[in-house]
């Protein structure tokens, strides 16, 4: 009896460890795998004296032609010298992906980019150029182009991306800086090189602006613009806030584009 107690009290003791080393493994395995997203040090995203704040990550946007866009929830950091654009997701407030071409636009996955003389959504060629862009859909893209090569005003056009049919929506006596749907309403801004005068246009009807026009873009749910440091402002920095038939400049030192 004693013996057989032993090698109970043997086996009892094989069990427990190997049990505890499972038990460890486990613990070990979902630990790793499970591991919690580097604690941030900014969770805020901003550009002052043109310089690109991503969360913890910076750069450099006063080198032309080095620019940014807004897709909610995306930011583009686009690099056309080195052909690379960099995704941030800011709802989960990491960097995406690093995609080897120039885009003008990007949503769940598509892409739209330029590539020699001719504007691409994914692999299909739309047959034509686009300046900037906007995916409404995988089945409209607005594209702001110009009437020919050597043309400095534009127009603003809806293709099909399926059947490659296009529309002319709006054309512009001057340039068309950029181009945004927030709450199913297209932002249009305006820049009037001639007469210094510039407008924001929701859906077509203009709202005159007491600056330029940069970036267009959605934070919090509502509709923002931004200039940045041009000639065609002083080199000054703003943002506003767009509110039916008005604009209201944020009173910051930099410009918010992520809060």
């Amino acid at each position: 009896m004693k013996e057989l107690t032993k090698k109970q009290r043997r086996i009892l003791q094989i069990t427990v460890a190997i049990i505890a080393l499972v038990f460890i493994g486990i613990f070990l395995f979902f630990t790793q795998k499970e591991k919690p997203a580097e604690t941030l040090k900014n969770t805020t995203v901003y550009v002052q004296n043109s310089k690109l704040q991503v969360f913890d990550d910076k750069y450099d946007i006063s080198q032309y032609p080095d620019r940014i866009s807004l897709h909610y929830p995306y930011l583009l950091v686009i690099k056309p010298t080195i052909q690379t654009t960099y995704v941030y997701n800011l709802e989960q407030r990491k960097k995406e992906k690093e995609v080897k071409e120039v885009l003008l636009d990007y949503s769940n996955g598509d892409q739209l980019y330029n590539k020699g003389r001719a504007t691409y959504f994914n692999s299909r060629d739309l047959g034509t150029l686009c300046d900037k862009g906007f995916i409404k859909n995988p089945e409209e893209i607005l594209c702001l182009a110009k009437y020919d090569i050597n043309a400095t005003d534009h127009k603003l056009i809806s293709i099909n991306s399926q059947t490659l049919k296009s529309k002319e929506l709006y054309k512009a006596a001057d340039i068309l800086s950029d181009v945004k749907v927030i709450n199913n309403k297209i932002y249009l801004g305006e820049i009037d090189t001639y007469n210094n005068k510039n407008h924001i246009l929701v859906d077509k009807e203009p709202i005159g602006i007491p600056n330029i026009v940069s970036i267009i873009y959605e934070m919090n749910g509502q509709p923002y613009f931004a200039a940045f440091k041009s000639e065609l402002n002083g080199n000054t920095e703003n943002y506003y806030l767009i509110e039916g038939d008005k604009v209201t400049k944020q009173e910051d030192d930099k410009i918010l584009l992520y809060k």
